[in-house]
C-alpha cells in the first residue's frame, strides 16, 4: 500500500467511524477485526507500545480495552480529531500531523494498516465510505 499519512489516518479514522456503529457482541466486523488483534498489535496488548504519558492522557477521557483493537482505533482517531486538543508534551510525544502522528501508530503497530485494511476490504468495501480507498487508481 503506497498511501501517504494523511490518507492513511484517514482510512483508520473511517474505518473507526463505521465500527462504531456496530454491535460488539454479534457483529462479524467486529470478530473479524478483533481476531487479527494478535497480528496487528504484535503480541501483547497495546498499551504496552505506548508511553506512560500518552496512556495517562487517554484514560482521562474514557476507559479501553488495551486488547481491543476497535479501542485502538478509536484512539486513533479521538486524538487525531482532538489533536489540538492535546496537552503540548502529548503533541510533541506523537509529532506532527499528518506525518509524525502516523508514523508514532505506524512504528509501534507496523501491521496494524494493513490487518485492518484485509477485514475492511472484506467487510465493508461495497460501502461508500471506503470507495476512495479501493478505487484501483488509489
Amino acid at each position: 500500500m503506497f498511501w501517504d499519512s494523511e490518507l492513511r489516518l484517514s482510512f483508520l479514522r473511517d474505518t473507526s467511524d463505521r465500527v462504531e456503529l456496530e454491535d460488539r457482541s454479534d457483529s462479524a466486523l467486529v470478530k473479524a477485526l478483533e481476531g487479527i488483534a494478535p497480528t496487528a498489535l504484535g503480541g501483547g496488548k497495546w498499551n504496552e507500545k505506548m508511553e506512560h504519558a500518552f496512556i495517562i492522557d487517554i484514560g482521562r477521557h474514557r476507559r479501553y480495552k488495551f486488547d481491543d483493537i476497535r479501542d485502538l482505533l478509536r484512539v486513533i482517531r479521538n486524538k487525531l480529531n482532538h489533536y489540538r486538543e492535546l496537552p503540548i508534551e502529548i503533541q510533541e510525544l506523537v509529532g506532527p500531523v499528518p506525518e509524525g502522528y502516523d508514523n508514532y501508530f505506524a512504528s509501534r503497530f507496523p501491521k496494524l494498516l494493513i490487518e485492518v485494511h484485509k477485514v475492511v476490504w472484506k467487510y465493508c468495501r461495497e460501502e461508500e465510505c471506503f470507495h476512495k480507498y479501493f478505487k484501483s487508481n488509489v
